[in-house]
């Protein structure tokens, strides 16, 4: 990892099994405590600043108290009915270790309220870390979209579909390390039928086709969601146009990508990527094993082989990001999250 980004990883080692009082989370630590005991986080973490606000949740920095670690917190509040639909995210977050996923340490649960405790993955979200920039290149775009179809890889893998892959959900920390957050719409494809919660209707621009069309989610309706991620970040607008919701989701149904709204000069590894991401037809996208592999994301040569980078200004970019921070607090607004202390 340096300045420029990530390279690719190493050949994973043997498992090591980490024992005794100085392992960081041991099952015991992050077992859920049955709902009848009381929250211990004054106990055990000190809560601190509000770092981050989702439709439904809050997600707070904290402090280890035995060893002045800085973790965030996310607290979800929840009706005794849903309990069972608000443990889905610990229940898919407890097993999974992967470097472009925040990590889970602890878990509790109170009457009112389920709070993990994860790895503090401080800095931007992925548009606004773009559009802070004067211009940015295909190879930057390219090095994000590996970074979360390893995640996403790897998720699919543990038969987990994320099913909400927004690039809202995506933080950029130091060193241009991407992490995939919230998966508190994930589903184990272990089920019958994958369907995500009714709240997933809240962001129609970002659905997949055969989501709207009543179908069960797969793996590529994560694809689909990636390539939406990736085509905003190579034109700065959604992949399809309309005059509303009903017309937006027609042109999805139809699979109406225009990829004219793309930055001129894009290579033609990124528009054959935008094309099969995007396809209508789930069966018709790559999985995230195969998008890893295909030749735009892995080109590699001596410098003069490679074509001369384009960059793309962020002016269309900034004005994009800030209708949709207006678009999220009508959201925040509408599903009036209770301010959690």
């Amino acid at each position: 990892v340096s300045k420029a980004g990530m390279g690719p990883y190493s050949s994973p080692s043997e498992e090591v099994l980490l024992g005794g009082p100085s392992h960081l989370a041991s099952e015991e630590e992050s077992r859920v405590l049955p709902p009848a005991q009381p929250l211990p986080s004054k106990q055990t973490f000190a809560f601190q600043t509000q770092i981050r606000r989702g439709r439904f949740s809050v997600v707070r920095q904290c402090r280890e108290k035995a060893s002045g670690r800085a973790l965030a917190a996310k607290i979800v509040p929840y009706r005794p009915e849903d309990r069972t639909a608000v443990l889905r995210e610990y229940e898919a977050l407890k097993s999974l270790r992967h470097p472009h996923l925040a990590q889970l340490h602890a878990a509790y649960l109170s009457p009112r309220h389920l709070v993990l405790i994860l790895e503090l993955c401080s800095g931007p979200e992925l548009l606004p870390c773009l559009a802070e920039r004067a211009c940015y290149s295909e190879s930057e775009v390219k090095d994000y979209l590996w970074q979360m179809l390893s995640a996403a890889q790897y998720l699919h893998a543990q038969r987990i579909l994320h099913l909400d892959l927004r690039s809202e959900n995506m933080i950029v920390t130091e060193y241009n390390l991407l992490k995939v957050v919230d998966l508190g719409n994930a589903q184990n494809l272990a089920q019958e039928r994958v369907q995500p919660p009714e709240r997933f209707k809240d962001y129609v621009e970002t659905m997949a086709p055969e989501l709207l069309e009543g179908q069960s989610a797969v793996p590529q309706t994560d694809i689909w969601a990636i390539g939406v991620t990736a085509f905003i970040m190579l034109s700065a607008e959604y992949p399809v146009s309309s005059e509303g919701t009903r017309d937006m989701q027609k042109s999805l149904r139809k699979g109406l990508v225009r990829l004219s709204r793309c930055y001129a000069g894009l290579s033609g590894g990124a528009v054959g990527f935008l094309r099969s991401a995007l396809c209508v037809h789930p069966w018709g996208r790559p999985c995230a094993s195969s998008c890893l592999q295909c030749g735009w994301l892995t080109e590699e040569g001596p410098a003069r082989f490679q074509p001369a980078a384009v960059t793309f200004p962020t002016a269309r970019l900034r004005a994009f990001v800030r209708e949709r921070e207006k678009r999220r607090a009508l959201l925040y607004r509408k599903h009036n999250l209770a301010q959690v202390h």
